[in-house]
């Protein structure tokens, strides 16, 4: 559209080798969901990010194929991401819980 301004939005950066050594271990927990309708490999999903916001690389929590992109998932098409974390609990909820179960794995 002539004379109004166009938003170009920002590409995330990359994750550092730092970061995805961290996702691994992250994928490693499983779904953070833990429920018998899991299914797919584990997948990163990035926190926070709705309405185009740029990625945080540190804010992710792991979730099955079916719960992230699939189906049942929140980037899925199914339902809503409101809808979902209705169902499944916030996006903070999981990451604090994914947070919880690095550091107990750190004390083991």
């Amino acid at each position: 559209m002539q004379g109004m301004e166009s938003k170009v939005m920002a590409k995330a950066k990359p994750p550092t080798a730092k970061q995805r050594k961290l996702w691994d271990r992250i994928v490693s927990l499983g779904c953070i969901l833990q429920l018998g309708s899991c299914w797919g490999r584990i997948t990163i999903h990035h926190c926070g990010t709705g309405g185009g916001g740029r990625k945080d690389h540190d804010k992710v929590i792991p979730l099955c194929w079916a719960h992230h992109l699939g189906p049942l998932g929140i980037d899925g098409k199914a339902m809503s991401k409101r809808a979902w974390q209705e169902r499944y609990g916030t996006e903070t909820i999981l990451l604090e819980t994914t947070q919880s179960l690095l550091r107990s794995e750190d004390h083991e």
